[in-house]
């Protein structure tokens, strides 16, 4: 994930009330009812990037951030000496704060001059698409009224290979729907691969990517495709497809808030906040440590119970129920360019961290096959960034016991961070495709059921008193 407004993970740990300037929209229902609606504004914020090479000065930058915190956030925090940073502040603040974190021995770097100007650029652009299109492309970002129906069209046009799965509900009573895309070719034995997106709001190419995946799964299942390796092992597993998880935290983030990452669930009592973090709300070991919140006006608010949000509870109970044939975990996040390993709720490697490493060098080699400039970092979550738990991959492998979880931090490395042009999703999507054939011929030749691992990492854990 990416703080890392990455992926999945935010170094951010303070009040979202950031000092910025609201446009107040008046709307009419179907019902002639005018509602308001608090449209954000990210004019005269800018992103910068810093790498600190040391402890002290990675100290020194922390330090500043939450010093502002009602002005600056950290967009993407690695706690991994050399890997860069990046920051937001608005401009009535940045000279004090580069001023200091200049002081402390950091160059800085601005990434983006205008978030604001970003943001209008892709409305604008998502306007004239709009205009010439409402059915499912990737040219376009698409919104959820578009995304569901295609969804249940392709399971009503593919009855013999796709299964839809309603998991739930969300608080604003949309729905999670999964797509099970495969004929099961070895009965209940059949391998499978969970893919998604979409648990951050604001990371809008993790739905884009996923919904381009499922609909070339589909196509490949579709027309019979066995025309290369690749697609011959995409058709020997299933697919769990759940490409938006977080369906009324990613509409807000459309219509009122561009960067908002949380889910929409009201205030808890006694604050005025709204959503919790859905990637540290997963019932799983690691529960509430490192960068997680109790705060509910925290980016990273953990929420005010294990399992608390209905979004996690209808994900989380579908996973299980497919656990033993599900062999690899696949979650989308942006940004930064990152493959994921086990874990985030500890530093300390997984016992078969080879293997996931090796798996998931063979997914980046495949991806550069598509755009040999593409590179990717690989790695431990909580090693290379910071301890942060409740995360689904981590439930996914130690609470569902799935051998492999990987969390994909997508494009793009910082240029424009959450704010990826739409012109860029094909590209993106093919990629990833790229990687799909690595992926099911892994998953293809893995047995059935627990992860041999986990009895070991048990052990492991105890003895760091993690149980």
């Amino acid at each position: 994930m990416s703080v890392q407004g990455q992926c999945g993970y935010t170094g951010y740990t303070g009040y979202t009330q950031l000092w910025v300037s609201f446009t107040i929209l008046l709307w009419t229902n179907v019902e002639g009812n005018p509602a308001p609606e608090i449209v954000r504004s990210y004019d005269s914020y800018r992103v910068y990037r810093s790498i600190p090479e040391t402890e002290e000065a990675q100290n020194a930058l922390d330090r500043e951030i939450k010093l502002q915190e009602s002005q600056c956030e950290f967009m993407k925090e690695a706690h991994k000496l050399g890997l860069p940073s990046d920051f937001m502040c608005h401009n009535s603040v940045s000279e004090e704060v580069l001023n200091r974190v200049k002081k402390a021995g950091l160059k800085v770097e601005t990434m983006i001059e205008n978030v604001g100007s970003l943001v209008r650029e892709g409305e604008e652009e998502h306007r004239r698409m709009k205009r010439q299109t409402d059915t499912m492309k990737w040219d376009n970002y698409q919104r959820y009224d578009t995304i569901i129906p295609w969804m249940e069209q392709l399971a009503a046009d593919n009855p013999s290979f796709v299964t839809l799965t309603d998991m739930g509900r969300s608080h604003e009573d949309r729905k999670i729907l999964m797509l099970k895309v495969g004929r099961s070719p070895r009965g209940s034995q059949t391998r499978a691969i969970w893919v998604d997106g979409g648990i951050h709001a604001r990371e809008w190419i993790a739905v884009a990517t996923a919904t381009f995946l499922l609909d070339k799964i589909v196509e490949v299942f579709k027309t019979n495709d066995t025309s290369t390796c690749d697609t011959q092992s995409v058709q020997s597993v299933d697919w769990y497809m759940a490409p938006l998880l977080n369906p009324d935290g990613y509409e807000y983030s459309h219509t009122s808030d561009r960067m908002w990452r949380k889910n929409r669930s009201p205030p808890p009592a006694g604050s005025s906040c709204y959503g919790t973090d859905l990637n540290r709300n997963w019932d799983v070991i690691g529960f509430g440590a490192g960068v997680t919140s109790s705060n509910p006006c925290a980016e990273t608010y953990k929420g005010t119970a294990r399992n608390s949000e209905p979004e996690t509870k209808a994900i989380s109970e579908t996973i299980l129920k497919y656990k033993s044939n599900i062999r690899i975990y696949l979650t989308f996040h942006s940004y930064g360019q990152y493959w994921l390993t086990s874990w985030g709720y500890k530093t300390e490697l997984p016992v078969d961290n080879e293997k996931l490493v090796s798996l998931g060098r063979q997914a980046v080699d495949a991806i550069q096959c598509v755009t040999p400039s593409r590179s990717y970092t690989i790695g431990s979550a909580g090693a290379i960034f910071y301890i942060a738990g409740g995360a689904s991959d981590d439930y996914a492998k130690a609470a569902a016991e799935i051998p492999y979880s990987f969390t994909v931090e997508l494009p793009d490395s910082g240029s424009y961070g959450f704010l990826l042009p739409a012109n860029q999703i094909k590209t993106v999507g093919e990629e990833l495709w790229a990687a799909t054939g690595v992926l099911a011929r892994e998953a293809a030749r893995h047995n059935t059921g627990p992860d041999p691992a986990r009895e070991e990492e048990k052990r492991e854990d105890k003895k760091l008193g993690l149980e």
